[in-house]
């Protein structure tokens, strides 16, 4: 009798040692849980074959290019300047940043001399007629109006000298002409033909798109995911196969908001950055937020009132779940009543703290590193159902699961969704995006759950 006695003091004291969860722990007590910023970036390539740059160039250029009359030449010679275009733009890279124009051009004229030699006047007109076939380099930039500006423009070669020999004079009509028709070039191309090259409508839409909220319905329950977008970045390069690949970045910060739709009024885009990003690619990452009611409901429906077989026939049954945050942990309270065959029902209070992971295999939120304890209002009653926490625990922790399928699934289409955009330039389109989840984190409020999406870009001029 006195050893029986013993055993039930030492169980007594081993169970009253035991640490103690305590539900109304406040969170302030618990450790600190910092949850970082949601950050999503995307970076759309965009090939614009140079044929289509040839086009717009070509509906800016006149064909009358310049036109001056009396302009010196030296040794007493005037040049009466026509330049007209003949044919259309012929475009073709020249290096990786690079393009050059061949156009066919038509100079005529007069060259006109006039000087007075031993006191007579000795006045002469020669006209010329010449086909000049020109190379002209330049390289593209995308300006802070988000328009194409052709920089550097300048003509490497005329397809054959501008030199004339008369009377006995050279006359180089290269150093009069050139600075002349590069203007005017840079002039015509930029205003008429580069203008209509504008990529604004495109960044534009591209921006609006990234801030558009994604709806994703959890039951009853609305939850949107917007992008406030903060920068945009963009680099362009010439290709080998004959294209102008520009690659427009966007970046910003990822922010849910449960019930109505948010008014989402993006201000306009900001000033254009340098990117070195030529991968296609996006990388967006999702706060979903999980309530602690909807987990309440969900667990009620899944586990209250429906028996945990147990060893030697026990049933644990449970009559009420609570969730809520405990620290960097989650909790759940569960009230229950161990049914023991022909032995009297016990009553108790289950704590179960555990750290919220995600399963990939059942696509669900589990608990990890799991502590509990078990308490009941009778010491001997305590006393049995220790003896029972390991199969209770292994009881609970099986069932409490949260599956968040639906979520992934609903996020994976509003991302597909959110890919098509089309503008007046190009269309783009997200193509079989993977998600993963990149964290869980609890706060007072909820339990957020990050998920990451990566995939590519299909684009389409």
């Amino acid at each position: 009798m006195k050893f029986q006695s013993l055993i039930v003091l030492f169980v007594f004291f081993t169970v009253a040692s035991c640490k103690s969860i305590d539900p109304n722990r406040s969170f302030s007590s618990g450790d600190t849980v910092s949850v970082p910023k949601a950050h999503s970036s995307i970076n759309v390539p965009l090939e614009i074959p140079l044929s289509y740059l040839e086009t717009q160039l070509n509906q800016g250029l006149k064909d009358l290019l310049y036109a001056e009359k009396g302009l010196p030449v030296g040794n007493d010679f005037l040049a009466d300047i026509q330049i007209f275009r003949t044919g259309k733009i012929g475009l073709s890279a020249q290096g990786t940043n690079s393009l050059k124009i061949k156009l066919p051009l038509r100079l005529e004229g007069n060259l006109d001399f006039q000087k007075k030699l031993f006191g007579q006047m000795i006045s002469t007109s020669i006209p010329y007629n010449e086909s000049l076939a020109p190379e002209i380099s330049f390289s593209p930039e995308i300006g802070e109006d988000w328009e194409v500006n052709l920089n550097n423009i300048r003509i490497e070669s005329w397809g054959r000298s501008m030199k004339y020999q008369l009377l006995g004079y050279e006359v180089d009509l290269d150093p009069i002409v050139r600075p002349r028709i590069e203007k005017i070039l840079n002039s015509q191309l930029n205003a008429g033909g580069a203008s209509g090259i504008s990529l604004k409508n495109l960044i534009n839409n591209t921006w609006e798109a990234f801030a558009k909220p994604l709806k994703i319905e959890r039951g009853a329950v609305d939850l949107f995911i917007y992008t406030i977008p903060q920068q945009i970045k963009i680099n362009n390069q010439i290709t080998s196969d004959q294209k102008l690949k520009l690659n427009i970045g966007l970046e910003g910060e990822v922010v849910t908001q449960v019930g109505e739709k948010p008014d989402i009024r993006p201000g306009p885009p900001p000033a254009l950055g340098p990117s070195n990003d030529t991968i296609n690619q996006i990388d967006l990452t999702l706060p979903l937020t999980v309530s602690y009611k909807s987990i309440d409901q969900f667990l009620t429906q899944e586990l209250v009132d429906k028996p945990i077989k147990l060893k030697n026939n026990n049933l644990l049954i449970p009559n009420q779940i609570n969730t809520q945050s405990y620290g960097e942990k989650a909790l759940v309270k569960v009230e229950f009543t161990l049914k023991r065959g022909a032995k009297k029902d016990l009553k108790g209070e289950l704590n179960l703290v555990g750290r919220p992971a995600y399963d990939r295999e059942s696509m669900s939120i589990v608990f990890e590193d799991v502590d509990f304890d078990i308490s009941t209002k009778n010491i001997l009653a305590s006393i049995s159902i220790w003896f029972k926490r390991g199969q209770i625990r292994d009881g609970i922790k099986k069932h409490a699961v949260y599956p968040i399928e639906d979520y992934v699934a609903g996020a994976r289409a509003e991302l597909q969704n959110l890919g098509g955009i089309s503008t007046g330039l190009g269309t783009f389109q997200v193509v079989n995006p993977q998600l993963d989840v990149q964290g869980i984190y609890v706060t007072p409020e909820d339990i957020q759950i990050f998920l990451q999406a990566t995939g590519k870009v299909d684009s389409s001029l």
